[in-house]
């Protein structure tokens, strides 16, 4: 591992151990007051989002409340993976090369994935889940 790597290497531990110790300052936050942010989506439209529930659903997971988690939001467990999935390959692309966005051509996870999240946000509107 060169130089410059190994810095890059160590703007992403910082990053996310940064973002880990928000997570964990917004769960202390949701279990004191018993409440999150609201999503904008639901407010404006009153529709559920896609992402509707995802907040309760890692509160769930954290406590190893698994159908919980499901009950939250059932996608809960693949949008958590994505996002998990996401971090570790542009991580990694960024520490080996110093790019950290997804190319342009090997996209075909992410629309696939973004085309799920429509159509579940759809169809969970239109079965009222």
């Amino acid at each position: 591992m060169s130089k410059e790597q190994f810095n890059r290497f160590k703007r992403v531990v910082l990053k996310t151990a940064l973002f880990i110790i928000a997570g964990i300052l917004y769960a202390v936050i949701i279990k004191v007051l018993g409440r999150g942010i609201p999503c904008v989506f639901r407010e404006i439209t009153g529709l559920r989002c896609p992402g509707c529930g995802i907040t309760h659903s890692i509160m769930c997971f954290l406590a190893f409340d698994i159908q919980g988690a499901i009950q939250s939001n059932a996608l809960s467990v693949a949008i958590i993976l994505f996002i998990i999935w996401t971090f570790v390959y542009t991580s990694y692309k960024y520490v080996k090369t110093g790019i950290y966005r997804l190319s342009a051509g090997g996209n075909i996870p992410e629309i696939s994935f973004l085309v799920s999240l429509i159509l579940w946000g759809i169809i969970r509107n239109l079965i009222g889940i």
